[in-house]
């Protein structure tokens, strides 16, 4: 049975100062509606043409591997209450970013990434071998450079997060290191996806400028949490229909 997943990423507004960096380095930082991570998962491929795109849910983020082809997955992002001043929006927002559907399970990151060939997939570094979310390989540092990442480390019960002109190479390393061990050990496997589509137009929005407004009314009420809310087809429909048109 096909699964309907609604799923919050933090993105480079969720929090302030993310959002101040980013605005401060849109050269490194061009798309403010991805996963800020090293290791952003999901990733949408943004490089390339509608046709051509690849993303990828790697299972870095909350350990998914159970993925069934069909399933579908819609991405919001909370957005820090002085971001939502600054977008002239309310505050308590989420902002709609994208839904995927499972194409294809592949058995694991290494597997998958033997199907990519070099590209650009993300701002830097500019050509790589496959997507940054697939952490198989130490030896291929594919992951975003830190000058275009959070770097977010455990310290004690605390996760602290270090913007780029806060954090080392050696922190940057140590989360990229992580997701390595994290997906070796929980033989995380990737669903390739693809983006859905509603009258033609692509479910995606970066710019959060035209991405649509949620609340929690919007699904309900029920508190988001890391396994997602599971939404009815026709509730997934109307995200998908909001999201593709934006605002």
């Amino acid at each position: 049975m096909i699964k309907f997943k609604l799923l919050t990423c933090d993105t480079w507004v969720t929090e302030w100062k993310w959002f101040a960096y980013a605005q401060q380095h849109q050269g490194q930082v061009p798309f403010l509606l991805v996963d800020r991570s090293p290791c952003p998962d999901p990733f949408f491929d943004p490089y390339v043409s509608s046709e051509e795109r690849r993303p990828i849910i790697s299972g870095l983020c909350r350990c998914f591997k159970n993925f069934q082809q069909g399933d579908s997955y819609i991405y919001i992002t909370r957005v820090d209450h002085r971001v939502c001043h600054a977008l002239s929006i309310p505050i308590g927002s989420y902002l709609g970013i994208a839904a995927l559907a499972v194409d294809e399970v592949h058995k694991s990151h290494a597997a998958a990434a033997a199907t990519f060939t070099p590209r650009r997939y993300i701002v830097a570094p500019a050509l790589t071998p496959y997507p940054p979310n697939l952490a198989h390989d130490l030896h291929t540092r594919v992951a975003v450079l830190r000058e275009s990442c959070i770097v977010s480390l455990k310290r004690g019960k605390s996760t602290v997060h270090y913007t780029p002109d806060c954090s080392t190479d050696a922190q940057w390393w140590e989360q990229v290191k992580f997701y390595h061990m994290r997906q070796k050990e929980r033989q995380l496997r990737a669903a390739e996806c693809r983006l859905q589509q509603v009258g033609g137009r692509d479910v995606l929005q970066l710019n959060p400028a035209h991405a649509p407004v949620f609340t929690p009314a919007d699904w309900g009420g029920a508190q988001m949490n890391i396994y997602g809310i599971e939404l009815q087809a026709t509730q997934a429909n109307q995200f998908c229909q909001l999201i593709a048109w934006g605002r």
